[in-house]
């Protein structure tokens, strides 16, 4: 691996989206070698082992354009987009009428 090679990923904590519908949470551990990282993806109960993702698989999108990678800094940032997404959504009301006077 070459010494001026740019690691901006190693760090970050991610969530990924599953064609189901939920998604998957972790972190990126550290550079395996360019264009690679090792990355390791929450557990229930026990730390599950690294796995190795490459920048193209992280770049991935569906067919509508929506990446399935999304990183973030810190984990209260990861947090509170999954608080955002798990909410439930509550619908608006919008008046198609004007009030007479």
């Amino acid at each position: 691996m070459n010494e001026n090679t740019l690691d901006t990923l190693t760090g970050m904590y991610f969530t990924l989206d599953d064609p189901d519908g939920t998604y998957g949470t972790g972190q990126v551990i550290r550079l395996a070698t360019e264009g690679v990282y090792f990355v390791r993806f929450d557990g229930n109960e026990v730390t599950l082992p690294l796995e190795l993702v490459s920048i193209g698989e992280m770049l991935e999108t569906t067919d509508e354009e929506y990446r399935l990678w999304r990183f973030f800094d810190t984990i209260e940032d990861r947090d509170k987009w999954i608080e955002w997404l798990d909410a439930p959504s509550t619908p608006r009301v919008i008046t198609l009428v004007r009030p007479t006077k």
